[in-house]
């Protein structure tokens, strides 16, 4: 990935992913601590993210042109599934809208570009990751060739979900195929999520360490663990605010976020232990890849900010917010490095 020009990255789109979420963050955080200034800062980092996805758009685009190129840049086993960053972001850019963006342009608007960013984000993914797919599985590969960024192109499932739980909310009469819908893309994020985590541990265990390059990606795991639990507890409370789940299914999402919130943690541990080595090793090249430090660690952060709303628990909103500011320190440094590297970038020779 260092031989890539840097705008050519297909990781750039993880900005967008990172600084949706982080508003999500801000405005759930918001009801304990903040107030109207957490609400403010969510509501521009909104605007940031859809600046950055507007800036950035158009060089995931222009890879259309040639077919081809696309084709071979998608089966490159260790970039490939970056470009699963472009319709992850803009699901989760769609989750922002639903959530901030009802608060502060209305929520007939906000619902609006939620659904049209939704149906975009899906069908960009379906078709992405089934491609991803069958390249991958059209060539020999050994074990080493495999990294964290694998879970990218199928976990991305678990994204839409949580757009979803907001149009059930907000358009009762159609919940139940909603729901139907909701479920199924949680189906594709969970059962590939499982198979192809079971292949990162194994290719952990079994070959050479990763390269430094590839070091960000040991921390997407972060991020399925936080969404299992998040787009089930978000698509359970949805069905039964609208009367078609009873009370009781919310328990289901309860339980798996508590599972997953405890794989995050402890592979939290496992990945920051393998940071610190390669750092006393010689340290880390910037690349844009190291946007996969920071939706992680926000996919973490909302899914035990929504299970303490769910239980009022002080004990988890507090572990929440220590999270958040994990969340809020990865996001300022990587957003410093990043903002260096395009200056440098563009700077004459």
């Amino acid at each position: 990935m260092s031989s890539t020009p840097l705008h050519r990255n297909p990781a750039w789109f993880g900005s967008v992913m990172a600084t949706s979420a982080l508003s999500v963050a801000f405005l759930q955080q918001s009801e304990y601590v903040g107030g109207a200034t957490f609400v403010a800062i969510a509501d521009g980092l909104l605007v940031l993210a859809t600046l950055l996805a507007l800036g950035l758009t158009p060089l995931y685009l222009v890879r259309a042109r040639n077919r081809k190129a696309l084709a071979a840049e998608i089966a490159d086993p260790a970039q490939g599934a970056m470009l699963a960053t472009f319709p992850a972001g803009i699901l989760v850019y769609a989750s922002a809208w639903g959530t901030v963006g009802a608060g502060w342009l209305g929520t007939g608007f906000a619902l609006t570009v939620c659904a049209v960013l939704l149906v975009i984000g899906a069908g960009l993914g379906i078709a992405l990751s089934v491609a991803w797919a069958s390249l991958q599985s059209g060539v020999q590969l050994d074990l080493v060739d495999v990294n964290g960024g694998w879970l990218i192109p199928v976990v991305m499932n678990l994204i839409a979900p949580l757009s979803i739980a907001a149009l059930i909310e907000a358009f009762p009469g159609q919940a139940t195929w909603l729901l139907i819908v909701g479920l199924a893309f949680y189906g594709i994020g969970t059962l590939l999520f499982l198979p192809m985590f079971a292949l990162l541990v194994a290719r952990l265990a079994l070959r050479p360490p990763v390269p430094n390059t590839m070091q960000p990606t040991l921390w997407i795991p972060l991020a399925p663990a936080g969404l299992i639990g998040l787009a089930l507890l978000r698509l359970m409370q949805a069905g039964a605010e609208v009367g078609i789940l009873s009370e009781e299914a919310i328990s289901l999402g309860v339980v798996v976020s508590a599972m997953g919130i405890g794989l995050g943690l402890w592979w939290s541990l496992y990945a920051a232990g393998r940071l610190i080595r390669v750092r006393r090793a010689g340290g880390l090249p910037f690349l844009p890849g190291w946007w996969g430090f920071v939706f992680p660690v926000a996919a973490l952060s909302l899914s035990c900010g929504a299970l303490a709303d769910q239980l009022a628990s002080a004990p988890v909103d507090a572990a929440s917010f220590v999270i958040f500011v994990c969340l809020v320190i990865a996001w300022a440094i990587v957003a410093w490095r990043s903002s260096a590297a395009v200056l440098r970038a563009l700077r004459p020779a």
